[in-house]
């Protein structure tokens, strides 16, 4: 088995659901925020406070690159991971790929009262405007998923029985 990439904008449920199913799979889970945490001791506002978006993006991908790709797991990826570098030609090509679309309207109420999203900080008060501008930015490139799930209100089980017959 190759790794199952989830892909999808901030509170689309990548690492909620990655982490059930890999249990349910009984596979490995990575959540790449969280590696990158770990490895570089900060957490990821602090990485985006302290060093900037850009210095993120590349340990970003080294780690995406790294730890991710040649193992059985579920990865949740971050929000932005597709969208920069060839991160999505290397995910597409390594295992599968799987986008989480969720409408905006539920992405701003998953949203609304987090505290821990670097990018949210500064657009509190127009949040539905900040994450539909976003979306539309990064469509293009989570569109590049080899699966699309419609996924307001998706089950782990649902996911679990699409893999069951794709692999």
């Amino acid at each position: 088995m190759t790794p199952i990439f989830l892909i999808g904008y901030m509170g689309s449920g990548k690492s909620t659901l990655g982490r059930k199913l890999a249990q349910e799979m009984n596979v490995e889970f990575l959540d790449l925020d969280i590696l990158i945490e770990k490895g570089l001791g900060l957490k990821i506002n602090e990485i985006f406070l302290k060093k900037g978006e850009k210095f993120f993006r590349q340990k970003e991908r080294d780690y995406l690159t790294k730890y991710c790709l040649d193992t059985q797991s579920i990865v949740a990826t971050g929000g932005g991971t597709p969208c920069f570098f060839d991160n999505n030609n290397i995910m597409n090509s390594k295992g599968i790929t799987i986008y989480l679309k969720v409408s905006c309207h539920e992405l701003v109420r998953r949203l609304q009262f987090n505290q821990n999203r670097p990018l949210l900080f500064k657009n509190k008060l127009n949040l539905k405007d900040f994450v539909n501008n976003q979306i539309i930015e990064r469509e293009r490139h989570y569109q590049k998923s080899q699966y699309i799930i419609e996924s307001d209100c998706i089950s782990v089980n649902q996911i679990y029985d699409l893999l069951k017959n794709i692999l």
